[in-house]
């Protein structure tokens, strides 16, 4: 117990650092109960510290340089999760933000100034009159277009491989329009007063080759698309006419002789046309079925809620001739 206490008292004083070793020895062999006062390991050099801090209450060398200070780990910790790899990324998906918004902004713009437009300039002026004759030798003329909406195509029977993919797709359209009349509010009203009147779209083929494409050879063609095909044929001269009216060129090699075969270049195009008788879009080659299917239906109904009817094609008549007559009397 002396001992002990001695050695105590002995730390309180300082010596320089070899005599406090020595010092700690010569106890440490005193000790005849075999416990050693400050260590239970052996004493070795290494055990010792460079510089003994005697002013403090434990024995401990000066704070390592890889050590934190608790000052520093607080402030670290009291910073959060927020770094200045997060305060980074947040910024530049802040600007990232603004950039996308205000090029949806200038798109949404462009549109609308694009609407604005087309509303004062109108649409362009396809579609007129015409005389030819459908696949049953019956005359066909633009006042049959009205009370539905139309999909006309101009092609010949003996185009090898474009008519009958266009024509496929424009029976596919068709056939996707029909089952979406019969959800119409109107469609059984529409059923009632004419049978033939259920589906509000008819597709229309027009022959760009009349010297080859008769009333016969238009009917045999269309036995192998949509059974609701128009096919419409007439002379040189009366397709002429109607391919003019809706802008579409076409041509043939000049100076053919009868029975050589020929092609015919022609433009591949889609003509919508509304119920009465006004062109609403054009569809080309690259369109696909399901895009030309949504237009037109956004167009069908779009037409209802602003209060368009369907009609059979004998009632638009009489409006249009009720309307004439009606002018006349007035002048």
């Amino acid at each position: 117990m002396s001992l002990r206490i001695a050695s105590k008292a002995l730390l309180n004083i300082s010596f320089p650092v070899q005599t406090t070793k020595k010092f700690l020895i010569i106890l440490r062999s005193l000790n005849s109960g075999g416990k050693q006062i400050l260590h239970k390991s052996p004493i070795k050099k290494s055990s010792f510290p460079s510089k003994i801090n005697w002013d403090s209450s434990r024995y401990y060398t000066q704070t390592p340089k890889n050590v934190k200070s608790e000052t520093s780990s607080r402030q670290r910790y009291a910073m959060g999760p927020t770094t200045w790899r997060s305060l980074a990324l947040f910024i530049a998906t802040g600007v990232g933000l603004v950039l996308y918004f205000r090029n949806e902004k200038e798109k949404l713009e462009k549109k609308r100034k694009e609407d604005r437009e087309m509303k004062s300039i109108g649409r362009p002026k396809i579609g007129g009159s015409f005389d030819l004759l459908d696949q049953n030798g019956q005359v066909f003329t633009d006042h049959d277009l009205l009370g539905r909406y139309s999909l006309i195509y101009f092609g010949f029977t003996n185009c090898p491989d474009i008519c009958p993919e266009e024509l496929d797709k424009m029976t596919a359209v068709i056939d996707k329009l029909s089952k979406c009349a019969q959800n119409l509010p109107n469609h059984r009203q529409l059923k009632q007063s004419d049978p033939d009147l259920g589906d509000i779209i008819r597709p229309i083929f027009i022959s760009c080759d009349p010297q080859r494409d008769s009333v016969e050879a238009v009917r045999e063609y269309l036995k192998d698309f949509h059974k609701d095909f128009i096919g419409l044929t007439g002379t040189f001269d009366q397709v002429a006419k109607v391919a003019k009216a809706y802008r579409m060129y076409f041509s043939r090699p000049p100076q053919v002789k009868d029975g050589e075969d020929y092609l015919v270049d022609h433009s591949i195009f889609f003509y919508l046309m509304d119920p009465n008788g006004e062109f609403v879009s054009v569809y080309g080659k690259q369109a696909l079925t399901e895009e030309i299917y949504k237009a037109i239906k956004d167009h069908i109904l779009e037409f209802l809620s602003q209060g368009g009817k369907f009609k059979s094609a004998d009632s638009e008549k009489k409006d249009i001739e009720e309307k004439s007559s009606n002018e006349g009397g007035k002048s």
